[in-house]
């Protein structure tokens, strides 16, 4: 059997640093950062746990893509079980939502512009 595994691992401008783990530990409910030193790195990769499982890594650097341009790189699907509750923290926060004319999937973009979508769990 072949599948997705529950982790991924992105690249963001070291800018928006801050931004994003206000909104992976506030919005998102995220524990961390974990800060891994890696040789070679200006900065450390930091690495957060979602509260249901799953984690997702960033490593900042000057030649990742920017914000507009990550918008159409992967989109990444976060579950809840609480969709209500989400959108609105998203909402609150100030997050961009976007819209898909394929679905009906509430998307926000994340500081460094990742797309991600919430569903239910």
């Amino acid at each position: 059997m072949t599948t997705f595994s529950n982790r991924a691992h992105l690249y963001v401008r070291p800018e928006v640093k801050e931004r994003l783990v206000s909104c992976l530990t506030s919005v998102f409910g995220c524990v961390g950062p974990a800060s891994l030193n890696a040789p070679g790195l200006a900065e450390p990769i930091l690495a957060f746990r979602f509260p249901g499982g799953g984690s997702i890594s960033f490593e900042f650097r000057a030649d990742a893509l920017e914000e507009a341009d990550a918008r159409r790189a992967a989109w990444l699907e976060v579950k809840t079980d609480d969709v209500p509750r989400l959108q609105q923290a998203i909402l609150d926060a100030g997050l961009t939502q976007l819209r898909h004319p394929a679905t009906s999937t509430f998307y926000c973009v994340l500081p460094g512009g990742q797309v991600v979508g919430i569903v239910a769990a």
